[in-house]
């Protein structure tokens, strides 16, 4: 199942890039989580149980479903699908896996219990190289593939940010219902800026399939599998994942659209996978006592569990 995810998620940049050729980025994002929503809510709703009645909790609390799903889905969503515009889909998808970098650096500020250890410290200065070889040596040829990789980064930093909004509103919650929770907020979101900027023309079959693949199995069904791994292997293992979608997505750039992957690419990623193990290992040997489930446990969420997909 982890190549399955890989696959799916590292597609998923090369499906943007496809979907925005003819679709405006608002609309490609508001189909997407508006499908996704969808799909999930029949999925919940067929299931139904606690899982269902924990859904209210958005009438009951709406302003921190909307903050939730602006940080966790639209926001990044929308900067990914912008800054796609001017940033090679392989190369986002590199830039996107600094998130764990970003949680590092939020942690003394939001979450003191997330605070660095040592080697996480390390981590976030090699991280950091990657991102600065990547940002001020790949992407200098115009400001607008500047500004599209400060897009990419700011998406990053989105997905830490949600991370920490799940921990401290949605503790417990099972993973599927904070998903749809955030999805469907991110659809509410979306659904003005789509609005004001409709297509030019009708899109053409493949734009449409690529949204519709984007919400069906790359946002509603990927997660799924995803929660199911986790249950099945722990998140330590399941977490494996974000070090192989950077590699995934720059293969399928470069075989299906021409993308270049240069010197600067390669290592520029290898410092930030380096990065982002150094800080996900400091972070697990610091929570692990705390964080270990009890037999037949659901695994916990955090603000580790969640973020960093396109």
């Amino acid at each position: 199942m982890l190549a399955l995810l890989s696959a799916v998620w590292g597609a998923s940049y090369l499906l943007i890039a496809y979907a925005i050729e003819e679709i405006p980025e608002s609309l490609v994002v508001f189909a997407r989580t508006a499908l996704a929503a969808l799909a999930l809510l029949l999925v919940m709703r067929f299931r139904g149980g606690e899982q269902w009645a924990l859904l209210g909790d958005a009438r009951r609390r709406p302003g921190t479903a909307l903050l939730f799903g602006l940080f966790a889905i639209a926001l990044p969503f929308m900067l990914i699908t912008f800054g796609e515009r001017t940033v090679p889909s392989g190369l986002s998808a590199v830039l996107i896996a600094s998130a764990p970098i970003f949680i590092a650096i939020l942690a003394p500020f939001v979450d003191r219990s997330e605070i660095m250890a040592p080697a996480q410290w390390g981590g976030l200065v090699v991280g950091l190289a990657g991102v600065g070889m990547l940002v001020g040596v790949e992407q200098i040829g115009t400001p607008g593939e500047f500004l599209g990789a400060m897009a990419m980064i700011g998406a990053a930093a989105s997905y830490a940010l949600s991370g920490f909004i799940l921990k401290r509103e949605y503790p417990g919650f099972p993973p599927i219902v904070t998903t749809l929770l955030s999805v469907g907020a991110a659809a509410a979101l979306t659904l003005p800026a789509a609005a004001a900027q409709p297509p030019d023309a009708a899109p053409g079959a493949l734009a449409v399939l690529a949204v519709v693949a984007l919400a069906l199995i790359g946002t509603a069904g990927a997660f799924v599998v995803y929660f199911q791994l986790i249950a099945e292997i722990g998140y330590g293992r399941a977490s494996i994942v974000a070090y192989t979608i950077p590699p995934v997505a720059l293969t399928y750039g470069w075989a299906l659209r021409d993308e270049a992957i240069t010197l600067v690419t390669v290592g520029g990623m290898a410092l930030i996978l380096v990065g982002v193990f150094l800080v996900a290992r400091g972070r697990r040997e610091l929570s692990a006592p705390d964080l270990a489930p009890s037999p037949g446990a659901a695994p916990p969420v955090s603000s580790r569990d969640h973020g960093g997909h396109p």
